[in-house]
């Protein structure tokens, strides 16, 4: 895997290594050879990790409509390249900064300005960094928690407005043999929205984690610190579900929801409410509703890019390129990812018969606040931090303070 990805000057990129790695063993490589009509010719490589469920489906998709509208092309999976992709799918984490910083990438402002739709704003803005695209959004998505109704409506409870009134329900929840918030922090990445879910609270202005980020303000920002004191709280009322630490997400954290023993589940997000609604297996009804925050505070969810996809500096046919990423993102794009419920990050008219747990993720994503943190070691150390968190073993000053000994 070492000859995979190379410099100009013949250095191999030891970030692009880990990023083939994680395509090699989830994805693999698509490959786009030549087309000849359109003016599009030469052959266009296409790498994303998403190498199984509706993603593949989508990507499948947009491959025959570049086909039919370019004949002669054919579609076939390799697992060998000795030189950049045309078009990668990147990170929406750490990674993607290290990438830009790396020069490796070309920036997208002009190819974006034709023949692509308008993107959203919290779609621009995860993939602008140094005031410039570097990647074209695909789809976005937004983290909620999840309920069992009719366990809410046996005891009496309705959705929280506030942190205090989800601490209550936690309460009432356990005084009846439930569990109260079901979470896992084996895959350690739920921990870190634990926290990105009290920033959107904590921090009233929706700049501070940006700011930090940038190291123009410290980790240790009053409101940051704040969203940390936030999680210990929840700790300290037994609102988890206990042993968070070790178990992960989607199975175990995820069964005690489905198997009705929990009241609450999170996080879940428009990838994965199809699969924990065929989980539950009409067991029970079941909905959502956003992470609260203060009494007085609007609700509002968290989220972000899904999927993001790049120009490699040193891509052989970067013309073609982007006539193909055209074809996810035009009409018939939009549909492909509708009929899958993930959500495009560009306004779309949303077809009738949707189903009411997709129509809540649109609803809350104009709300979602940011789950990103590009300083690849700073988001590291926040995950490890909110482990011991869970297990009553912190605060917020130490998490802030673990990521200001992380930042570079």
């Amino acid at each position: 895997m070492a000859n995979v990805f190379k410099g100009n000057k013949g250095e191999t990129k030891k970030y692009l290594i880990a990023i083939s790695s994680a395509i090699f063993l989830l994805g693999g490589l698509l490959v786009v050879p030549s087309a000849h009509a359109a003016g599009v010719t030469g052959t266009v490589e296409f790498w994303s990790w998403n190498g199984g469920g509706n993603y593949q489906t989508v990507d499948e998709d947009a491959v025959a409509r570049f086909e039919a509208a370019n004949p002669g092309a054919k579609v076939k999976a390799s697992f060998a390249a000795g030189n950049p992709p045309d078009i990668m799918q990147l990170p929406w984490a750490g990674e993607f900064r290290d990438i830009v910083d790396a020069g490796e990438l070309l920036p997208m402002d002009n190819y974006l300005k034709t023949g692509f739709p308008a993107f959203s704003k919290s779609g621009t803005e995860a993939v602008t960094l140094k005031g410039k695209k570097w990647a074209m959004p695909l789809d976005l998505n937004t983290l909620q928690i999840a309920y069992n109704v009719d366990v809410f409506k046996k005891l009496g409870l309705t959705p929280p407005r506030s942190t205090a009134d989800l601490l209550q329900i936690g309460r009432k929840l356990k005084s009846k043999k439930y569990y109260g918030l079901s979470v896992g922090l084996k895959d350690q990445w739920v921990g870190g929205d634990l926290w990105f879910a009290q920033v959107a609270y904590t921090d009233k202005t929706g700049t501070a984690l940006a700011a930090a980020d940038a190291g123009t303000i410290p980790w240790t920002t009053p409101s940051l610190v704040k969203a940390g004191d936030n999680v210990a709280s929840m700790v300290k009322a037994g609102l988890f579900a206990p042993g968070a630490n070790s178990m992960a997400s989607f199975t175990e954290a995820l069964d005690l929801f489905t198997a009705g023993k929990a009241g609450m589940y999170y996080p879940i997000g428009n990838f994965a409410s199809d699969f924990v609604d065929t989980s539950v297996n009409g067991k029970f009804k079941w909905s959502m509703f956003p992470f609260p925050g203060g009494g007085a505070d609007v609700q509002r969810a968290t989220g972000g890019i899904a999927r993001m996809f790049a120009l490699p500096k040193d891509g052989g046919n970067t013309a073609a390129a982007v006539e193909f990423l055209k074809y996810f993102a035009n009409a018939e794009g939009s549909k492909q990812l509708l009929k899958y419920a993930f959500i495009p990050a560009w306004d779309v008219t949303i077809p009738a018969g949707i189903s009411p747990f997709f129509q809540s993720f649109l609803k809350w994503q104009p709300t979602a606040r940011s789950r990103v943190i590009y300083t690849s070691s700073v988001y590291t150390a926040l995950l490890n931090a909110m482990q011991p968190m869970l297990d009553g073993d912190s605060s917020g000053m130490d998490v802030s303070k673990a990521l200001m000994k992380a930042r570079p």
